[in-house]
């Protein structure tokens, strides 16, 4: 091809045979004649040729072709479209978006390119003749756009065009946009979320990379004011009487508190503007004695009591009057409990400082009268629900285990101590054995567990068996004692609490340590007598060996220096966490959280029991507290968590007895004569730490104590 036709055909064509011509039109849009001719060149891109394409026109035909095409080029379709690799390779379509706008190709003078109904972007289309060039050209312009170089130029047509399509093109959403609601305001959803990364509602910063967070998100938040404190006076007279025990319903909210006048009181522990904690909501008397513990049935048709007068009762809360006198003790009471299962109102399980553990069931038939003189029942208040005279029985013990806990032989005696055995006492103890604690084991309910002031050892019984005085009575198993125990001396249990599930046994030591057990280890080896599914009975075997503790408690302030300080288990529900209270002879109840994530690594040593191996590979140390001799400290080879929270300015005297709500509030009893409810939530603990003595504020309050820095806000 001559250079001569090369130019002609690239020139530009005649304005009269435009219209004229369907090649042209369809190749090349028609240009207007210029006056003087000039080389040709390679075409190039000039800021009038900018100007002339890129600036949104505010008069014409807004839903135009070019329209179109410059609207493809806008920011929105820019960050929606992917980016083509190549700038030679031509794109589909620019009305399917299938490539990006800023890789259109280049309109060339030289070069033309034809569509065809098939591949053309605007197929089914018709078009009009044109009127004139310059409407050939603004039409042409949505097909073939020359791209610049210049990033700045692309930037401010998207601008512009952006806002000029704004005016035509805006569609308003169909509904507006919900917020997003935070983790905290989400309820149970929220509260499953936190489990499921292992994190809780707090107002510290959460750590999620982290595998568990603070501790003391779940004790922090407990407080009690002054309409939560009950002042325990006579109800004869305006003198004073000591709280002994306390506890909650299984179905509501009330909380019953027994005195060393034997008279039980109910309370409200829910926010209630009609009724607060400090009023009594029901009274009435049941024994002439101080009450010691006391436990409600499943459904809180009945209350079980055991009363220093050795003898425990069993109340109808309905006419709230006595239906049944157990009677078969001779000394006080420590402990009662009825059977969880299907026979919850009919057996029941006592244990004495005479040593000996009764069982009860109130459908055998019973004695005709009592059996001494000082069991003769209590006669009704006039302000009870008891119209008829109600006709007393006095129960028959079915089974008794005389002398549970009575030791047969004494430990070696240690030459570095001399309070540990030295003074000459014969082999074995004079007198009887306190059995401090009893409990049911859920799911095979013919199962007891035990334990006394002798040791820290832990008894199974089966109370399917026949136990005599004739004689020597064995249980199933004993677990293996603290290490340190052996090495220097023994110490008593105060208490016994079951874990939600039942896999874990805590027992609150006079050591001042909390140690968990369990279950399924009370017995090493075969032991089908703790299978779940297969309850047959098995003949009578030598009693066998369970493990030891497999880790513990312990907090520096925490003393229990005598048996009334006890223990009690909050059971996780409602998307709250399993956590043990604990009583304290200095004056303020311990919170310790009883999830094992919360085990930090120089928590205490490893035992090699099974546990975790992430606790911590430093050995502990514990101080012995109370008097005597020996101030030296005695080492112990298990963990040991010391993740506990003071309820601290409750009680200024011993804490003994405590209880856990319907709603998982804890209600406290000490020897000040106070009844306190401890509640859980909002930011009231957080208030009265940080608001100082002013004006009054923190007068007859309590809250729970943190470590230094926790209530800083985060920035």
């Amino acid at each position: 091809m001559s250079s001569s036709k090369l130019a002609d055909d690239a020139g530009p064509p005649d304005s009269e045979a435009a219209p004229s011509s369907s090649q042209n039109m369809f190749s090349s849009p028609p240009r207007a004649t210029r006056s003087r001719h000039k080389e040709e060149k390679q075409p190039s891109v000039t800021p009038r040729r900018f100007r002339k394409f890129f600036t949104p026109r505010s008069q014409g035909y807004p839903n135009s072709s070019a329209r179109e095409a410059l609207h493809e080029i806008t920011a929105q379709v820019l960050n929606r479209n992917p980016t083509q690799s190549s700038p030679l390779r031509p794109f589909k379509s620019i009305n399917s978006k299938e490539d990006s706008p800023t890789s259109f190709i280049r309109g060339s003078k030289r070069q033309k390119t034809t569509h065809t109904p098939e591949t053309s972007p605007r197929k089914g289309s018709r078009r009009k003749p044109y009127s004139s060039p310059e409407e050939a050209n603004e039409s042409d312009l949505g097909e073939h756009l020359l791209s610049s170089p210049c990033e700045r130029a692309v930037l401010d047509t998207n601008h512009e065009e952006k806002e000029s399509m704004e005016e035509y093109q805006y569609q308003k959403p169909a509904e507006p946009l919900k917020r997003i609601a935070s983790r905290v305001n989400r309820g149970l959803g929220g509260q499953l979320l936190d489990l499921s990364i292992r994190s809780s509602v707090g107002r510290r910063r959460q750590h999620h990379v982290y595998t568990s967070n603070d501790w003391q998100d779940h004790t922090q938040s407990f407080y009690s004011r002054e309409d939560d404190t009950h002042l325990c006076t006579s109800i004869t007279g305006p003198s004073r009487t000591i709280p002994f025990c306390t506890t909650g319903c299984n179905t509501n909210s009330l909380v019953a508190m027994g005195d060393e006048e034997g008279r039980v009181r109910l309370m409200e522990s829910a926010k209630d503007p009609n009724s607060v904690f400090k009023d009594v909501y029901l009274s009435f008397r049941v024994h002439t004695n101080a009450i010691i513990d006391m436990v409600f049935s499943d459904d809180d048709r009945f209350l079980a009591t055991a009363s220093g007068d050795q003898s425990a009762r069993i109340v109808d809360m309905t006419t709230q009057t006595t239906i049944s006198i157990l009677g078969n003790h001779t000394a006080s009471l420590k402990q009662v409990r009825f059977q969880p299962g299907v026979n919850n109102h009919s057996i029941i399980a006592t244990s004495s400082r005479d040593g000996s553990i009764q069982i009860w069931d109130l459908r055998v038939r019973g004695y005709s009268g009592p059996l001494h003189t000082m069991y003769r029942p209590v006669d009704p208040d006039e302000n009870t629900n008891n119209s008829q005279p109600h006709d007393v029985q006095w129960g028959r013990a079915v089974n008794s285990i005389w002398n549970a806990h009575k030791p047969y032989t004494r430990q070696a005696q240690s030459l570095n101590h001399p309070d540990a055995g030295s003074r000459g006492e014969s082999v074995g103890r004079a007198g009887d054995v306190s059995v401090t604690a009893i409990e049911f084991l859920p799911g095979r309910e013919h199962l007891l567990i035990s334990a006394s002031e002798a040791d820290c050892s832990i008894m199974l019984w089966d109370i399917r068996s026949i136990h005599s005085k004739r004689k020597v009575q064995l249980p199933l198993s004993v677990t293996k004692k603290v290490e340190s125990h052996t090495n220097f001396r023994n110490f008593g249990i105060n208490s016994l609490n079951l874990s939600t599930d039942g896999s874990r046994i805590y027992s609150l030591c006079k050591d001042n340590t909390v140690y968990a057990y369990s279950t399924s280890h009370l017995i090493l080896g075969n032991s089908p007598e703790l299978s779940l599914t297969n309850q047959e009975r098995y003949l009578q075997r030598d009693t066998q060996k369970g493990l030891g503790p497999m880790y513990g408690f312990r907090h520096p302030r925490l003393h229990a220096s005598s048996f009334y300080v006890k223990s009690a288990i909050r059971k996780a529900k409602d998307g709250k966490c399993e956590m043990l209270a604990v009583g304290n002879s200095s004056g303020d109840p311990i919170l310790f959280p009883t999830d094992e994530r919360y085990f930090s690594k120089d928590t205490g040593e490893n035992s090699g029991t099974g546990l975790n191996p992430e606790l911590a590979q430093r050995r502990p140390t514990l101080a012995r507290v109370g008097g005597g001799s020996f101030n030296g400290r005695m080492e112990t080879s298990i963990p040991i968590s010391t993740n506990g929270t003071r309820l601290v300015r409750g009680h200024d005297r011993e804490v003994g007895n405590l209880a856990w709500t319907y709603d998982g509030e804890l209600v406290t009893v000490g020897d000040d004569f106070l009844v306190r409810l401890w509640r859980e939530g909002g930011n009231d603990a957080r208030d009265l730490r940080m608001g100082g003595e002013a004006d009054g504020r923190r007068w007859a309050c309590g809250w729970a104590e943190v470590s230094e820095g926790y209530d800083d806000d985060d920035c």
